[in-house]
């Protein structure tokens, strides 16, 4: 957790107060993801303050967004370029062939 806070420490440096803030949620909601995955104890015993909790909600809001785009840019690309091979789902090995 302390390796996340030296991060943020540096996104300090950024000179755009809404990337620096942006930044500092997408590092926070990662160093929460990666706090309750390697919890010792059971999921159920760990507090998580109002900021993380806010914080993933937030992480995981970004990613279906971006993988949304990554789908939807791939449809585009197999349409305007018809002669590549269609691209492998990346999405296979969770059980669902679409997201």
């Amino acid at each position: 957790l302390t390796h996340f806070r030296n991060i943020s420490c540096i996104m300090d440096c950024v000179t755009c107060d809404k990337c620096r803030l942006w930044g500092k949620i997408q590092i926070r909601g990662l160093g929460t993801a990666l706090k309750i995955l390697f919890s010792p104890g059971p999921v159920t015993e760990l507090q998580l303050d109002r900021g993380e909790i806010q914080t993933i909600f937030n992480a995981f809001n970004q990613l279906s967004h971006s993988l949304h785009y990554v789908q939807e840019f791939r449809k585009q690309m197999e349409t305007t370029s018809p002669h590549l091979p269609p691209s492998p789902n990346p999405f296979s090995g969770f059980g669902r062939n679409e997201l």
